[in-house]
């Protein structure tokens, strides 16, 4: 830590300040899912796709956490529970234009937070020359 610059310290604060936060809205939900279950288990998995990539980009921009393998398998884990979230929203509020608006807002930052990881992974990029 003695060798991060100010910004990199707030980072890596805040990436575990994130993972709280996860866990927290984790249990709460838990807690108010007695009412709708296909709906509770759909908003866990948005705060786990979300939460998982914020906390591994506030990682990364640290320069605490540089592992490629493992921001490429999350990327992956990300798209799984974004496309989980997105089945279990949607069975939960079938018809209407709340479904369609849950179905393109899933796509959308799920892709987003899926692509992000991706290009922090550093996988895709061609070989660079010496």
């Amino acid at each position: 830590m003695k060798d991060m610059s100010f910004m990199e310290k707030i980072y890596f604060i805040s990436a575990w300040v994130v993972a709280g936060c996860l866990g927290l809205a984790l249990i709460l939900y838990a807690v108010a899912s007695r009412r709708n279950g296909l709906a509770a288990a759909g908003v866990v998995f948005d705060a786990l796709f979300l939460g998982a990539t914020g906390c591994f980009t506030l990682l990364y921009l640290s320069k605490w956490f540089r592992n490629s393998l493992v921001l490429f398998i999350m990327a992956w884990v990300v798209a799984g529970l974004a496309l989980l979230a997105l089945i279990l929203t949607a069975a939960a509020n079938l018809g209407g234009d709340y479904t369609v608006g849950t179905i393109f807002w899933h796509i959308g930052f799920g892709g987003f937070c899926t692509l992000l990881l991706l290009h922090l992974s550093d996988r895709f990029t061609k070989a660079k020359s010496d």
